[in-house]
Formats: structure tokens, sequence, C-alpha cells
């Protein structure tokens, strides 16, 4: 397998551990810039995260709240992966480091993801300085 296997548009759910914290969603990227959050599990149930490449918004219950721009802090774990998948697609950002395993940095931040070698597509990613880790599975 090599890094221009790997499918970064994708729809699936994830199951996040961050800080110690176990978060399942409806992950879904469409391009660069463009991706939808859905939390699954916990009291955020229900609250969705929407990057359309032309604005952020949040909604809940029926509520929505819309930006020129995402307004979620750099240390939301929704953002830091988004940040770390944007990077990982663009050529030469990936290094194979050992069977279906990558790694890169991205603004000083390390990462690894693993994928499947048949499909491509992503079955984890772990960023250690960020104490996140995301377990994806294809609902398809």
């Amino acid at each position: 397998m090599k890094a221009e296997d790997i499918v970064f548009c994708f729809h699936c759910t994830a199951d996040i551990d961050y800080n110690g914290e176990k978060i399942q969603c409806a992950l879904s990227r469409d391009a660069p810039g463009r991706a939808n959050v859905q939390f699954l599990s916990g009291d955020m149930n229900g609250l969705t995260y929407d990057w359309s490449g032309e604005g952020f918004s949040v909604s809940y219950s029926g509520i929505s709240a819309k930006s020129d721009e995402c307004v979620l802090p750099d240390t939301s774990f929704a953002v830091v992966l988004l940040q770390v998948l944007d990077y990982a697609e663009k050529g030469g950002s990936l290094t194979r480091t050992h069977g279906d395993e990558f790694s890169g940095a991205v603004e000083g931040i390390d990462f690894t993801m693993t994928a499947d070698r048949s499909t491509g597509q992503i079955q984890t990613i772990s960023i250690p300085q960020k104490k996140l880790k995301a377990q994806m599975r294809d609902d398809t």
C-alpha cells in the first residue's frame, strides 16, 4: 500500500478517545475544508458541526447557527482531526512507517494513520500530543 491509495473522502462511524473521554460520532469528509461531524453519544448526542467549504455551522435539536469561519477552539478534537486529514491528503505529506501505517506531522503535531490495504479506507488515526485516537469503521 502507498499513501496515494488512501481514501480521504468518506462517510463513517468513528469511535473517538479524546483526552480520556469516549465519543462516538458520524464523520464524513467530501474534500479539504468540507466535512461534517455529528455526535452520536453522550451529552452532546445530536450536535452537528458542518464545514461547507464556504462557512461553518453548528446545529442541535433543530436550531442552527452559521458563521463564515469555524468558531470551535483549535483544541477541539474535530478541528484537530480534520486539520490532520486535510494535511495528510496533500502529496508527499505521509511516510510509510510499516505495514499499512503512515506517519506525518502538521504544525509540529505528529500523527499516524492506518488504512485498509484492499479498500484504502482509513481505519485509525492517532495524535499522541493531542491525546486523540480515532477508530473509524465504514458502515456501508
